[in-house]
């Protein structure tokens, strides 16, 4: 097991005066495993130079032990490197209080922390975290895009783990790139498999089937494991939305998530890899005492569907998804949080007053569960609910089960 080892001290105290104890715990660790760093830490110009100097993405665990206090602003950069993380505390110098705040930093940004303060139970979290690998790996190495921008109205939009960012410019780079014939090759089995086509003309398909090319073709470049795309933004310039491409890549097992949402994309990537299951991510539209209505313009193209136009521009192609009745999960995650709940879909409902998709799930005490929920959007999938909130807790998820 390879251990990545970092020393923080603070700037008003002698490296000396801590040598010894230094030594004396590399050389321990040393025994049993593949220690590399060993760094002693006083500044974030020092966390740089050890950035430089060793990869820290490719050991298997960290170990911060703050050697006083005072240390926390520059070691709690180590987050960057998205590894679980031993946080080794002694009761001197500090070095507790600054190990707590510490391990909590990097908790908040769902990486795996445990806080030990002696070599034994140092050695004990080293060793689960060597059987928790396999299920933490795909999780801390996933690589999420956000193309364009967060929506301004997701106010509840919290997230502070690493993506990438592809600005919109960038996007429309790729878009001129393809042309309608292409276009239209990318969707028309879609169009001939649709039960309707209401709104949507030749023209608006090819649009959309340009949106498909181009993020396709960003997937590729950046190495995208999947993406939100800030939508509206593209309705000014495009005459479009990107609806129908989002249906597309959801169906083909590509977490595909709308208006710039990054909670809503990592509860995708969540449900796709490790169960291998799309996701609906809607809006609440409604509900009653045992139910609630979620709808959206897209959704996995996976069942019988319609295509329409978008509901609020009228513009692009959005679809009308019929979801099969059967038990569900219905999910929401911001930040370190979530609310998961067992439902059962019942049907489907077609307003010309709501978003195109509109799924009707059956819920136990419906108000009290979205009193307790997170923010707007939420993800269905047909998952486990009590499955699913076990993962999220073994992810370092804060869950809530409904």
């Amino acid at each position: 097991m390879r251990l990545g080892v970092v020393f923080g001290i603070s700037e008003l105290v002698s490296p000396k005066a801590f040598e010894f104890k230094v030594s004396k715990f590399i050389k321990e660790l040393s025994e049993e495993f593949d220690v590399v760093g060993g760094f002693v830490l006083g500044s974030k110009s020092d966390f740089k130079k050890a950035k430089a100097e060793v990869n820290f993405n490719e050991v298997d665990v960290l170990v911060l032990y703050p050697l006083t206090g005072g240390t926390e602003g520059f070691m709690k950069e180590f987050f960057v490197f998205r590894r679980p993380t031993i946080v080794f505390g002694d009761p001197f110098n500090n070095s507790m209080a600054a190990a707590i705040e510490i391990r909590e930093y990097l908790r908040e940004r769902l990486v795996p922390s445990t806080l030990v303060k002696n070599m034994k139970e140092l050695k004990a979290a080293l060793l689960g975290y060597e059987d928790a690998l396999e299920v933490l790996e795909p999780f801390l190495k996933m690589r999420l895009g956000l193309i364009g921008r967060v929506s301004p109205w997701l106010v509840n939009e919290r997230f502070e783990l690493p993506y990438t960012r592809i600005s919109l410019k960038k996007f429309y780079e790729y878009y001129e790139k393809t042309s309608d014939e292409e276009g239209w090759n990318a969707v028309e089995r879609v169009f001939q498999r649709a039960s309707e086509v209401k709104e949507p003309d030749k023209k608006a398909l090819r649009r959309a089937g340009r949106i498909y090319l181009a993020i396709k073709d960003i997937l590729e470049d950046y190495r995208l494991d999947g993406f939100t795309i800030g939508c509206f933004d593209l309705i000014g310039k495009l005459k479009t939305t990107p609806c129908l491409a989002l249906a597309m890549f959801n169906a083909k097992g590509i977490p595909a998530a709308c208006e710039g949402e990054l909670n809503s994309l990592l509860g995708m990537y969540i449900l796709r890899r490790y169960f291998d299951e799309p996701s609906f991510m809607g809006n609440v539209a409604d509900f009653g005492e045992d139910y609630l209505v979620i709808a959206h313009c897209t959704a996995p193209l996976l069942w019988r569907y319609r295509l329409r136009s978008h509901f609020e521009s009228g513009l692009g192609v959005g679809v009308d998804v019929e979801f099969p009745s059967g038990r569900a999960t219905l999910i929401k995650i911001r930040g370190r949080k979530a609310v998961v709940a067992g439902v059962e879909v019942v049907g489907n409902e077609h307003s010309e007053k709501r978003c195109r998709t509109q799924v009707r799930v059956r819920i136990e005490d419906a108000p009290e569960f979205l009193d307790g929920t997170l923010g707007n959007h939420h993800l269905l999938a047909y998952v486990d609910s009590e499955e699913f909130a076990d993962l999220l807790s073994e992810l370092g998820f804060e869950v809530m089960l409904y």
